[in-house]
């Protein structure tokens, strides 16, 4: 299990690692481009959802039932949905050169591990790399460690029609545009920002939506995964 020591000074270091590539973004004046200002997820008409936690949005009943087929970059098996039944599974869509939202994300899901206690060990945080030219499955392996161990913390990585696939089933939206005309290949990805929460029996539940954020409510989410298991 994450030890909370461990990922209060991941906390410190993450914070201080963005704030810093973030500002040469600004001074850059590439901000307004990259992640932070990404397309938003487009939830199917009619998600009027409740906000059972603060920060969440109810999506049960409005997308399909996680599945999806790619590497897992811990151990550079094939896996799918199936094999992660039984688990509450949180998705994210992002890429290891983001600099700001990606970090930040998955930073969050580190601190709600140490919120979860014993029920850590049926919580799957799943990273999806939209940025395949790059992320290849060792270096989003070793991004992914400064956060936390697998299983908890994993990547996936698959063909771009398995990602287009897996992205297009939940409303998903990415763009990254590579090869040698690209000029700037970094300020040019985008994508959603939308986390995903999926019940043990893969039924999607809710879109955490203030994860990309300083001060989503851990503690309320906590209590909603736990009540799923």
């Amino acid at each position: 299990m994450l030890e909370i020591s461990a990922v209060n000074h991941t906390v410190s270091l993450l914070r201080r690692r963005a704030f810093s590539r973030f500002s040469a973004m600004l001074v850059a004046g590439r901000a307004f481009t990259g992640s932070v200002y990404a397309t938003q997820v487009s939830l199917p008409v009619g998600a009027t959802g409740r906000d059972h936690v603060p920060g969440t949005f109810d999506v049960e009943g409005r997308f399909p039932r996680l599945a999806f087929r790619m590497e897992r970059v811990s151990d550079n098996k094939t896996v799918t949905a199936q094999m992660y039944r039984g688990d509450v599974v949180i998705i994210y869509f992002g890429f290891t050169r983001c600099s700001d939202t990606c970090p930040l994300t998955t930073l969050n899901a580190a601190r709600l591990f140490s919120r979860l206690g014993a029920d850590a060990r049926k919580v799957r945080f799943l990273f999806v790399t939209v940025d395949l030219d790059y992320d290849k499955p060792k270096r989003l392996r070793h991004y992914l460690a400064q956060f936390g161990p697998p299983p908890y913390i994993d990547g996936l990585y698959g063909t771009p029609t398995e990602l287009s696939a897996f992205a297009k089933r939940y409303c998903v939206y990415f763009k990254a545009p590579a090869g040698p005309n690209t000029p700037d290949p970094v300020s040019a990805i985008q994508h959603s920002g939308a986390v995903y929460l999926f019940s043990p029996t893969g039924e999607a539940i809710a879109t955490i939506n203030n994860f990309g954020s300083g001060h989503p409510n851990l503690e309320a989410l906590a209590k909603k995964i736990k009540k799923l298991l």
